[in-house]
């Protein structure tokens, strides 16, 4: 069908889910006239397109991907230049889905290793308040909100889904390296991810290591509006830290020291035991080694 060949090469897609085929459809219904169209009325659920979408499929111009139902691989000309990313096939499973953690650090190559997991934040329950990627809301009006979905592994590669509260989902943002919009935790809330679980990035080596390689693009207002966000005293720590260690420093970032208290979870490594190496300053046990944030500093 014309109409949604369109809309998938208007945004390099590779992947089409059975409810974006739905948006297009409904788009296309209000957009054409109805001697222009080779379908009656505007798709009112998304149950309305499977038989659609199959007929495409036996046309050759989709092929269902395997263990993933109403997915479908887009084989039109256009999209036969490239490999699918797997990030393209989690947004149209969970479009409520952000790429974090690890996964974000490579996205934002903040890291040279390639994992092979992938890790996706999801609200513990609903939509967190998102739109799927790429919609507006008068897009789903007299639509129900379609539901996100889990899975094992995406492409052999095993799905690490990390579920928050609402009030701890803040810091993604979309972005269309590809054409096509992909939700990502914004580089700042990455790198405070990598302090919070380190065992999900990599590694406190690998997240220290982001930290100072990424140092010179950092947004420092961001930084402190998210720790504010997450108001939890030894991040502060932790972060204010770092920050001072790579030579970085803000306005409200030299109030933090105040705030500062000692404490059993006051190390810079909350899997590591104590260490005798303490920084008064930020009433930190610093153990864990930290040449990487020197390393090339000069």
């Amino acid at each position: 069908m014309r109409v949604l060949a369109e809309g998938l090469a208007a945004e390099n897609r590779r992947v089409l889910s059975d409810w974006r085929a739905t948006l297009l459809l409904r788009q296309a219904t209000l957009s054409l006239p109805a001697e222009q169209r080779r379908w009656e009325h505007m798709p009112t659920s998304i149950g309305e397109v499977h038989p659609i979408l199959k007929r495409l499929a036996k046309k050759g111009d989709l092929e269902p991907l395997p263990k993933l139902s109403h997915l479908y691989l887009v084989t039109l000309p256009y999209a036969r230049t490239e490999e699918v990313e797997e990030s393209e096939v989690l947004m149209e499973l969970n479009p409520f889905a952000t790429i974090s953690h690890q996964s974000a650090m490579v996205f934002h190559q903040m890291t040279d290793e390639l994992p092979k997991e992938i890790h996706a934040t999801i609200p513990d329950e609903g939509s967190g308040g998102m739109l799927p990627p790429g919609t507006k809301p008068e897009d789903w009006d007299g639509l129900a909100l379609i539901r996100g979905r889990v899975v094992d592994k995406i492409f052999n590669h095993p799905v690490w889904w990390h579920r928050l509260s609402g009030g701890r989902i803040f810091g993604a943002k979309e972005y269309s390296p590809r054409g096509y919009p992909v939700r990502v935790t914004t580089p700042e809330r990455t790198l405070l991810d990598g302090l919070l679980q380190p065992e999900w990035c990599g590694g406190f080596e690998s997240v220290l290591k982001a930290w100072a390689d990424y140092k010179d693009l950092i947004d420092l207002e961001s930084i402190v509006r998210y720790v504010n966000i997450f108001n939890v005293g030894i991040l502060r720590q932790r972060v204010g830290f770092i920050l001072e260690e790579l030579g970085l420093s803000n306005p409200a970032i030299r109030d933090w020291p105040k705030k500062a208290k000692r404490g059993g979870s006051s190390k810079l490594l909350g899997s590591a035991p104590f260490a005798p190496t303490f920084s008064e300053r930020w009433k930190l046990s610093i153990n864990a080694p930290i040449g990487v944030l020197h390393e090339g500093a000069g």
